[in-house]
């Protein structure tokens, strides 16, 4: 019994000192064009937990709760018209890099694992690993804002339905997306 308490301590101690970090993000997006006819909007919440190993690694994970709705209107085409709504959870495991810091800020290099299993409105269950630029500023010594540049990121994606691509997402067209291309969370160090 001893020997567990003393672990014990000895392990809040190390976590207690260590860098690990709460946080996360909550993004969205509205697009709407008119030449096409379709409308778009999406929220996503996105918790997160990790831990900064050094100067150069950090760890962690998020859990991603998103909602996509879509609407198409062709004027004088009613019988085409369509609604699309989608809800979707997403598993993210990730390691990043620092590759450059500049006083407070710094540019990291995220690598990942997105998984997002067969939901009710996804008949297959989609797998990505990507890299993605991520840029944080250091507010103070416990809070850090981070921006994943995801306009920028490189991704192989596969499916269950047995679909496998390399994509690469270089910013939207005529829409500003704040959940796809551009969003800015934050991160609670103990």
């Amino acid at each position: 019994m001893k020997r567990l308490l003393v672990f014990i301590l000895l392990f809040s101690a190390t976590i207690a000192s260590a860098q690990v970090y709460i946080g996360g993000s909550v993004s969205g997006s509205y697009g709407n064009s008119q030449k096409t006819g379709v409308e778009t909007w999406s929220f996503n919440v996105k918790p997160e937990i990790g831990y900064i190993m050094n100067d150069t690694w950090a760890f962690g994970g998020r859990v991603a709760y998103g909602k996509s709705v879509t609407k198409t209107e062709v004027p004088g085409l009613e019988e085409t018209d369509t609604d699309t709504d989608i809800n979707l959870l997403t598993i993210n495991p990730y390691a990043a890099y620092s590759t450059l810091t500049l006083g407070d800020f710094a540019v990291w290099l995220e690598m990942g694992v997105q998984f997002i299993p067969k939901q009710k409105t996804i008949d297959y269950a989609t797998m990505a690993w990507y890299l993605e630029p991520v840029l944080t500023y250091d507010l103070n010594r416990s809070i850090l804002l981070k921006t994943n540049l995801n306009f920028a990121r490189l991704a192989w994606i596969g499916t269950t339905e047995g679909s496998f691509v390399l994509a690469g997402n270089f910013g939207a067209d005529n829409i500003i997306a704040f959940d796809e291309d551009f969003s800015i969370g934050f991160v609670y160090r103990f």
